[in-house]
């Protein structure tokens, strides 16, 4: 489906762009903000941190809003995402992650936030080349881990980490991120269409949100 179809539209357009935004998910959403405000005041050292749910249910978005209200207006460059298609091999982690946590912050960033998307996919060799790194308080680099099945973590590397759980949610909060993702568009749909689809999505907001940019390209332009 082509933003053309969907009015420019496109599910990266309507990911939360900030923790308050996020619906559902109150306990991992409440101590990312508590960390966040910690920080601002200087009275906290980030912990490296694991993100654990099933897939879909806003680790990623969670761990990138986390990053802007950290490093604010400097997170493009202080904030570093390895997605699950990108190289995972030990001599990565050794000859650009590494030398990535002994670099200062750049310009005005409090540290540099470094984010493994799908992080139980790394293989074992890099797990291992990833323990020194995750050994150091995070007080000049903060990593970010999100997996989909946590037993596939090293138990180092678990232990290490503050771990944080993503679940599917519930109607109410399902109508919430629909309402929130409608409100940056200029489409309007009605209750029963919203009603099928937080039916459709069984409680994971990506699929809802596939679903409503779906919705999107069968509305009359």
């Amino acid at each position: 489906m082509t933003p053309t179809a969907t009015g420019g539209v496109t599910m990266e357009s309507l990911r939360p762009g900030s923790l308050a935004e996020i619906s559902g998910q109150t306990a991992a959403i409440d101590r990312l903000r508590s960390l966040v405000e910690g920080m601002r005041r200087g009275t906290v050292v980030p912990p490296h941190l694991l993100l654990v749910g099933p897939p879909g249910v806003g680790k990623t978005t969670a761990a990138r809003a986390y990053a802007r209200e950290v490093l604010s207006g400097d997170w493009e460059n202080s904030f570093h995402q390895l997605a699950a298609s990108d190289d995972r091999s030990f001599r990565l982690i050794a000859d650009r992650i590494l030398p990535l946590t002994r670099r200062a912050p750049s310009r005005g960033a409090r540290l540099r936030i470094i984010f493994f998307d799908e992080a139980d996919l790394l293989p074992p060799e890099s797990q291992d080349a990833l323990r020194p790194a995750l050994e150091v308080d995070a007080g000049v680099c903060q990593f970010v881990l999100a997996c989909n099945e946590v037993e596939r973590l090293s138990p180092p590397i678990r232990s290490r980490c503050v771990e944080l759980e993503f679940h599917t949610i519930g109607e109410a909060e399902m109508h919430r991120l629909l309402r929130i993702a409608l409100a940056k568009t200029r489409f309007q749909v009605g209750e029963s269409e919203l009603a099928a689809i937080v039916s459709a999505a069984g409680g994971i907001p990506r699929e809802a949100v596939k679903l409503l940019v779906e919705q999107f390209a069968r509305l009359p332009t």
